[in-house]
């Protein structure tokens, strides 16, 4: 091996040495990151825990006097909107007549899907095969005969 090649070999060497030593320590980096993350991140859940413990007594009393208040303010509300939508969608008290229109209309569905369900089973039963035809033997003409040339 020649000197200049020998010289390439140990710098592509330490080239690679310094790739792998780069991923080494950003893996080191990053386990101590996750490792400090996790421990902050705990300690600040459990701060988190012990306030809200600390404030779910008040809360829950402001909750029992506010809410029951807000519910039937925002339950009226809500009832008048659908009632207003149902009014501008005909969607109101249905009259007599149109009780007796909508229960001719599901008899006639009723009597439909009856007969759709005859005709489906009806083509749902299996078909005999069809029979093969016979082939017929192929016959050969004789070639024709071409005339003879004339001298």
């Amino acid at each position: 091996m020649s000197n200049k090649s020998k010289k390439d070999m140990d710098i592509a060497r330490k080239i690679w040495l310094a790739g792998i030593g780069a991923y080494g320590r950003a893996v080191d980096d990053a386990t101590e990151a996750y490792a400090k993350v996790g421990k902050e991140t705990t300690k600040i859940f459990e701060d988190l825990v012990g306030k809200g413990a600390e404030l779910e007594g008040t809360v829950a009393e402001v909750a029992k006097s506010v809410v029951p208040e807000m519910t039937q303010k925002h339950r009226a509300q809500v009832e008048d909107r659908m009632e207003r939508m149902k009014a501008a969608l005909g969607l109101g008290e249905v009259a007599a007549d149109q009780q007796e229109h909508i229960e001719s209309v599901e008899t006639r569905l009723d009597a439909m899907e009856e007969k759709i369900d005859a005709i489906l089973a009806a083509v749902a039963k299996p078909k005999p095969a069809p029979r093969a035809r016979a082939k017929k033997p192929v016959t050969k003409k004789p070639a024709a005969k071409k005339p003879a040339a004339k001298k």
